[in-house]
């Protein structure tokens, strides 16, 4: 009973971490938010760490080959189909994840995104979205689908108004969603 405890609250509580860092970094372009937006980034990376963590030990018994037969059959049960290989898309999002908040605390960090930053954001928020909706019930769908709205949404607003702006469309590797500066 404690590891589903942990194990559902730990990516719930990461996963609100994520979208107050996404709504810090697309709201508000002042360098203080952007600062609180990567202390949430990273606490939310963290509890997503604890989250496979408490997965793996309690679930999986750190088994690898365990974790893939539980994503085929969750696969299977949703889709039709057995889909094993989905584990190494939950595996991506962690590595990315992690190497997106170690870019962020790095010198390099301090700066402004390029356009691949931007789809490793993208990949994150389709995985997120298939973690907290379409594999998920209960608490965690009914708080991801407003969330996810909402996200899109400012996503859109950023976009448009990237766009419209000749000092970030000038230098097209000068856009900012997560920038300090």
């Amino acid at each position: 009973m404690l590891g589903v405890f942990l194990t559902q609250w730990t990516i719930r509580i990461a996963l609100a971490f994520y979208v107050a860092a996404l709504v810090t970094w697309l709201i508000v372009p002042r360098p203080r938010w952007a600062g609180i937006g990567r202390w949430f980034w990273t606490a939310g990376c963290g509890l997503f760490l604890a989250h496979v963590a408490f997965a793996f030990h309690f679930h999986h018994q750190w088994s690898h080959a365990a974790a893939w037969e539980d994503t085929a059959k969750e696969t299977e049960a949703l889709l039709g189909f057995a889909f094993g290989d989905g584990i190494y898309f939950s595996y991506a999002f962690t590595a990315l994840w992690l190497v997106d908040v170690v870019w962020m605390w790095s010198s390099a960090g301090s700066g402004h995104p390029n356009r691949l930053r931007i789809l490793i954001h993208l990949f994150l928020f389709f995985i997120a979205f298939n973690g907290a909706i379409i594999f998920e019930a209960g608490p965690t769908r009914w708080a991801g689908i407003p969330a996810c709205l909402l996200l899109a949404g400012l996503a859109a607003r950023w976009a448009y108004n990237w766009r419209r702006s000749p000092e970030l469309t000038a230098g097209c590797e000068r856009i900012s969603l997560t920038s300090d500066s």
